[in-house]
C-alpha cells in the first residue's frame, strides 16, 4: 500500500492551498459554507487561503470529501492533475504498481432507486 512521507503531505496541503479559492468558487461556496461542510470555521477556511494558517492534513481531507462527491470538483482535480496519483493510490489503499480507480461505475438499479427517492421528497 502506498504510504505518503510527511514532506508528499505538506506539498499536497500547499497545492490544495493554493487551488482553493477556485475551488470554492467552482462550487459556488463562500467560506463559511465550505467551513460548515468540512466541519472547520470560516476563520479558518480565510486564513488558510489568506497564507496565515498552514493547511493540515487533516484539513485536506475534511475539504477532499467535500470535493470527492462532486463532479465539477473532481473534474477540475483531474483535469489540473491536482494532488497526483500517489494521493489516489493511498486513500484508495493501492500499491504502487496498481493504478488508482478514477472512474467508478453505479448499477443502473442503484441510479433509479436513487431517483424515485429524489422524486418523493
Amino acid at each position: 500500500m502506498v504510504e505518503l512521507t510527511a514532506a508528499e503531505k505538506k506539498e499536497m496541503c500547499l497545492t490544495l492551498t493554493a487551488h482553493l479559492p477556485k475551488i470554492r468558487k467552482l462550487l459556488s461556496l463562500t467560506q463559511a459554507d465550505l467551513g460548515n461542510l468540512t466541519g472547520l470555521s470560516r476563520v479558518t477556511i480565510s486564513q488558510i487561503e489568506s497564507g496565515k494558517v498552514r493547511m493540515t492534513w487533516l484539513h485536506l481531507n475534511a475539504i477532499m470529501f467535500i470535493c470527492s462527491v462532486n463532479l465539477r470538483a473532481k473534474e477540475y482535480f483531474y483535469a489540473n492533475d491536482l494532488l497526483g496519483i500517489r494521493f489516489l493510490q493511498f486513500v484508495q489503499g493501492k500499491d504502487e504498481n496498481i493504478p488508482p480507480d478514477v472512474n467508478v461505475t453505479v448499477r443502473t438499479e442503484l441510479i433509479a432507486a436513487f431517483q424515485d427517492v429524489m422524486k418523493n421528497n
